[in-house]
């Protein structure tokens, strides 16, 4: 099986798309697909802290600067199907390694074959410089369900459209089923013209998960949220 690489992304900041990626990766591989997980948003790297995973010695910034190898910064955990390539939490921005993100491409080729899926956590940002680095990967764009991120969401999308860069679907975050104002399925898939849209509902567990560094679809797998994200990941093995 070729390796499916997949950078997850969103226009701004406070979506929860690092919560996305992190649960993603996460459920992926508890279906039995080898999984690695790569925190590339240097700015803000949080990846780290949702596994409660510290004093590790090698980063990706490590790599990217030639000061460590693709072996040196891959750790593994309890799951052998789950792989983690962490940036630093604790530091201030490496911008030598910024400019680096260029030569990711490098990186990943080394990984071609050892991996079912890759999940990249990327920059919230309206940037797409580097998912255009890298070749045949696809993207998952995450959101609120307000009008307000969708519209930014499909500013995005047709970035990447006009790149040519296929968009796997558009996540729909923090759905509070109660508040009937909020957009749902239909209405994004009408504003942005992306045809797989997934929901995962609002769940106060997240915040409890990220405070314990455990994944929620690992400490609270029934949970609505865990539910939701479980069945994004079997869709996405599906494509």
């Amino acid at each position: 099986m070729q390796t499916k690489v997949i950078v997850v992304m969103s226009p701004k900041g406070g979506v929860g798309k690092t919560t996305v990626a992190v649960n993603l990766a996460t459920a992926i591989s508890s279906l039995k697909k080898k999984t690695l997980l790569i925190d590339a948003n240097i700015d803000t790297p949080h990846v780290a802290v949702y596994y409660g995973f510290v004093g590790f010695k090698y980063s990706f910034e490590d790599l990217l600067n030639g000061n460590a190898t693709i072996k040196d910064v891959i750790y593994t955990g309890d799951d052998p199907n789950f792989h983690i390539l962490p940036s630093r939490v604790d530091n201030d921005t490496d911008e030598l390694a910024k400019k680096k993100l260029v030569n990711m491409e490098k990186h990943l080729k080394l990984l071609e074959g050892i991996y079912d899926f890759i999940i990249i956590d990327s920059k919230p940002s309206y940037n797409i410089d580097f998912i255009e680095n890298l070749k045949n990967a696809e993207s998952i764009i995450v959101s609120n369900p307000e009008i307000t991120s969708i519209i930014e969401a499909k500013k995005i999308k047709e970035k990447l459209d006009y790149s040519k860069i296929d968009i796997i679907g558009l996540i729909l975050n923090k759905v509070n089923t109660r508040i009937r104002e909020q957009v749902t399925k239909k209405e994004a898939e009408d504003m942005t013209g992306i045809q797989n849209i997934w929901r995962i509902r609002e769940d106060q567990r997240v915040y409890l998960a990220l405070k314990q560094g455990i994944p929620i679809v690992t400490c609270a797998s029934k949970s609505p949220a865990s539910l939701d994200i479980i069945n994004i990941a079997k869709d996405v093995i599906k494509m």
